[in-house]
């Protein structure tokens, strides 16, 4: 918290009005006018003598009981002296007196801080936020953010939460044709038709740290994942009997982890466990329990590498042959310009499985080039990826070739940082998909519009 203190007596030196110092004691009575009490008070704190800073804090007071600035200072002189209730009484008395844009966010700012001391640091995050939203100008929003992100950082616990809106034109995932061949014979599949809709979801995750000391730390984490789907009208005329229902997906996660940093920061690595209940349709559908191990590390200034090793056990409760065990393996470098960052991902997993639909062998390859700073108010990022998916069987037991699938993909993600509203903006955005298979019922082609929010900070 020191930085925080800091920067408040900072804050309070800024908001307090400049008056000169007054007078060397002496035998006659000094007056001060509000002004120079202010200023007094202000430099007072900024010299750590908030007990003195208090009594001026209070002699403004007298003057002018919904005095802004003196409610600041006695708040900021009555936290320094480990009384945070009475210094969030003080706060909330000025905040309902503030009213100019300038008083607001310093009155924003001295609510967080006595909110943190406290111990309400999931309340000092919004003030900072609020704060930053109203901030008068770059250099003190500025401020807002460095301390929110300090706030943050000394937090035990993090929430987030990941609002996604998708419409797409393919939503169930459909072949590009519904002809297939069998013994020289053609069938046809009239359900297996592209039908369009929204997909809509939240991601919400909670992680509780706990240090063990100043280079490690344990990760208690829970999951929720909720998507649904809305079908097109159009979906509904080309297959009446399909229902929004039937693409309802859940999943409840729960997970322990381990993080070590080395000296600077130049490396981390982590060990995570993590159990993972899912289900489709409102019907459970399986049991996941997950070991990953990783390892990032800065190789040179602007370079940075990844590695990571994952186990996997998934058992499904439809069908047991359809339970697996894969592990994965996969590696990532990125490398950072002055106007941007370029990084590549390669990702291989091995699964298997008794059934002939799960059982396969996947390498992926993956390139992302992201800008540091926003172009004409858009901060963009391009992803370019390649697939290939090795089945170990053909999909039924009267073909004998095995499945090879081969797939294609392009997104573009656009943040829009200048709408930012309390440090959250929104981003657009859009990806297409193809994927190609030497079986043609299971080559499909797609296009996903995403509309989310993220924090900017």
């Amino acid at each position: 918290m020191r930085m925080f203190r800091r920067s408040a007596a900072r804050l309070a030196l800024i908001a307090a009005l400049a008056a000169p110092p007054p007078a060397a004691a002496t035998g006659e009575e000094t007056r001060l006018s509000l002004s120079e009490a202010r200023g007094a008070a202000a430099r007072l704190l900024h010299e750590g003598r908030a007990a003195s800073a208090l009594v001026l804090a209070d002699g403004v007071l007298l003057g002018d009981p919904d005095d802004v600035q003196g409610l600041l200072l006695r708040s900021r002189a009555l936290r320094d002296m480990g009384r945070p209730d009475d210094a969030l009484e003080a706060a909330q008395a000025a905040w309902q007196q503030a009213g100019t844009g300038r008083d607001r966010f310093f009155t924003a700012m001295v609510l967080a801080q006595a909110q943190a001391s406290g111990g309400n640091k999931a309340v000092a995050q919004y003030w900072l936020r609020r704060a930053a939203q109203i901030a008068p100008d770059d250099r003190l929003r500025a401020v807002a953010v460095r301390d929110f992100r300090h706030v943050r950082r000394i937090t035990p616990w993090r929430l987030s939460v990941d609002l996604t809106f998708q419409p797409s034109d393919n939503i169930n995932g459909a072949p590009k044709t519904n002809t297939f061949t069998f013994a020289g014979l053609p069938f046809v599949n009239p359900t297996a038709v592209p039908v369009s809709g929204l997909r809509y979801g939240a991601d919400v995750d909670y992680v509780y740290r706990v240090g063990l000391d100043k280079s490690s730390r344990l990760n208690l984490g829970v999951g929720l994942e909720v998507e649904r789907v809305r079908l097109s009208s159009s979906a509904k005329r080309k297959l009446p009997g399909l229902r929004a229902s039937d693409f309802r997906e859940d999943a409840l996660s729960l997970s322990l982890g381990y993080e070590r940093r080395g000296g600077e920061g130049r490396w981390l690595g982590a060990a995570e466990l993590s159990v993972t209940r899912r289900w489709v349709a409102g019907e459970l559908l399986s049991d996941a329990l997950r070991l990953q191990l990783s390892h990032d590390r800065v190789l040179a200034p602007r370079w940075e590498m990844g590695a990571r090793l994952a186990g996997e056990r998934d058992h499904r409760h439809d069908l047991a042959a359809r339970s697996s065990t894969s592990t994965e393996l996969g590696f990532d470098l990125t490398h950072r310009f002055d106007h941007g960052a370029l990084r590549l991902d390669l990702m291989g997993a091995e699964t298997r499985s008794d059934s002939r639909s799960i059982a396969r062998d996947t390498r992926r390859v993956a390139l992302a080039y992201a800008l540091a700073r926003p172009v004409k108010g858009m901060l963009p990022r391009v992803v370019a990826s390649y697939e290939e998916v090795d089945f170990d069987l053909a999909p039924a037991s009267f073909w004998t070739e095995p499945r090879r699938d081969r797939e294609y993909g392009l997104a573009l993600d656009v943040l829009l940082p200048g709408l930012d509203y309390y440090g959250f903006a929104p981003e657009i955005g859009v990806s297409w998909s193809d994927r190609r298979s030497n079986y043609s019922l299971y080559e499909t082609e797609g296009t996903d519009l995403r509309l989310g929010l993220r924090s900017v900070f």
